[in-house]
């Protein structure tokens, strides 16, 4: 129910825009519901934590807090895939990762690029 004119919200996938400081980010598929009378949006809790992981990665890195650098378990995240998807796209070549030690290191740049399709950034 919509807490503002109290009428039942519909479920729908929608786009969310986001993003922190210079950087913008456009998540396509988020559950939300939305009220058809004053288009109030509430989000599904698993899309609004993964929405907020995001918005701490990017700040993170504008204070430099973090290094360019994301490990296995935050690209699964951001791709919305499991480790072992990760795993099969390093071993056939669709991401560029670096192994430090043993685990895997990826670019927030090259993968911000496979996310958007921007094939001519990723190399």
């Amino acid at each position: 129910m919509c807490h503002i004119c109290n009428l039942e919200m519909e479920k729908r996938k929608t786009t969310i825009h986001t993003g922190w400081g210079e950087y913008k980010l456009t998540v396509e598929g988020v559950e939300t519901y939305i009220c058809p009378k004053c288009g109030e949006i509430t989000i599904e809790g698993k899309d609004a934590l993964m929405l907020q992981k995001l918005s701490k990665s990017l700040s993170e890195s504008d204070v430099g807090e973090k290094p360019d650098q994301l490990n296995l378990s935050e690209v699964a995240d951001l791709l919305r895939v499991s480790n072992q998807t990760i795993y099969n796209m390093i071993r056939d070549g669709r991401l560029k990762a670096q192994k430090i030690g043993r685990e895997w290191r990826f670019s927030k740049t090259e993968i911000q690029s496979f996310m958007t399709g921007d094939k001519a950034k990723v190399k």
